[in-house]
């Protein structure tokens, strides 16, 4: 295995941004046929899965911006992407070929290269930016079929210096991430666990420490992962449910140490909708948006998120495999991973990715 070194903790007092509450023709119908259906364990890497932050509507200003701007965003030819961070107007999406993360204008559509591979056996997967402008990178790891080492990664977003390598080896494949004002957490897709990193006042990075799931927990495949605004609970995606029933949805404590309590979420409605699985995550109010492979299924949470009402699901436009998305304006932003079948397409050079944005369903 190569040896990862770890760059040193961050700056003892990087600026933060100011507070934040922690943070085309898609078209809602009511049931999917299952046309990308996978077994449980395979079904795993569909959760090679993101970080959905907690947001909020943006202003009106941002919203009317937002419609000009082009609505598919293309993609370097054979960079297998399937996570997205938004920062302000610019995206950021990671590869699951060689780690490497493109950079994306979303007012004018311009992609470039944010940083270079960090090296064999790495790859990129679910991100987010904190608020001292820092990109979390989940490195995924080991499992479906490919020994990568397990870690995660954290650029400063304004120069691409990586100014964390760190490894995880008590975990097994790190998959989605989410940044809230105390820790950051990344899923264990291989693993029934997530991962806690603390964060200091001043943005000084703890170490990382495995929390097991329990409670109504059982099996593999944590996949997304989102904060609710006051960043006291987390929501987190099982991309198939121990029951063969699809995707199903957990909320644990923000809280938690050894040991998350995790509650399983009674679902109501339109539960095909998520036969597909439960990939990405986007918590908008008590709007929980969950993306799979046949689209964004949209669902209407209690305010105590014990229970929720799935209304449907909202179609990608030439999207071959949606992944997860992020917020911006009036739009969703989903990433197109295409992985093809039996993810013949990942490491393919002539495979085509995108990043394609939909109204808000």
């Amino acid at each position: 295995m190569t040896k990862i070194s770890r760059r040193g903790v961050l700056p003892a007092t990087p600026q933060a941004k100011p507070s934040s509450p922690e943070s085309n023709s898609g078209r809602r119908r009511p049931s999917i046929s299952m046309k990308h259906a996978l077994p449980p364990v395979l079904s795993v890497l569909v959760a090679v899965g993101l970080f959905a932050a907690p947001v909020s509507a943006a202003p009106a200003s941002e919203v009317r911006s937002a419609k000009p701007f082009p609505k598919v965003l293309n993609l370097p030819n054979g960079f297998s992407p399937e996570g997205i961070a938004i920062d302000e107007r610019v995206a950021f999406t990671g590869s699951l070929v060689d780690g490497s993360i493109q950079r994306i204008n979303l007012k004018t559509g311009a992609t470039e290269q944010f940083a270079p591979s960090p090296g064999p056996s790495r790859v990129a997967v679910g991100m987010h930016v904190d608020r001292f402008d820092r990109l979390w990178v989940a490195g995924g790891g080991k499992g479906f079929g490919r020994d990568l080492i397990t870690s995660f990664r954290v650029y400063d977003t304004r120069s691409g210096a990586l100014l964390a390598d760190v490894p995880v080896p008590e975990a097994v494949f790190l998959n989605d991430v989410i940044v809230t004002r105390s820790a950051v957490w990344f899923t264990d897709s291989f693993g029934p666990n997530l991962v806690r990193v603390p964060i200091g006042a001043n943005g000084k990075i703890g170490s990382p420490k495995k929390v097991a799931l329990g409670g109504d927990w059982t099996g593999l495949s944590a996949n997304g992962i989102v904060a609710t605004p006051d960043g006291k609970r987390l929501i987190v995606a099982q991309q198939e449910a121990t029951e063969g029933s699809g995707g199903a949805l957990y909320v644990v404590p923000n809280d938690s140490a050894e040991v998350a309590n995790a509650r399983r979420i009674t679902l109501h409605g339109h539960l095909d909708s998520l036969a597909a699985g439960a990939d990405g995550l986007v918590l908008i109010g008590q709007t929980l948006y969950v993306v799979n492979s046949e689209g964004v299924a949209e669902i209407k949470l209690s305010r105590s998120l014990t229970a929720g009402r799935v209304l449907g699901t909202t179609e990608v436009p030439d999207a071959g495999w949606p992944t997860t998305a992020k917020p911006f304006g009036s739009r969703l932003y989903v990433v197109d991973g295409n992985f093809g079948e039996n993810f013949s397409n990942i490491g393919n050079p002539n495979a085509v990715f995108k990043v394609v944005a939909i109204p808000l369903p």
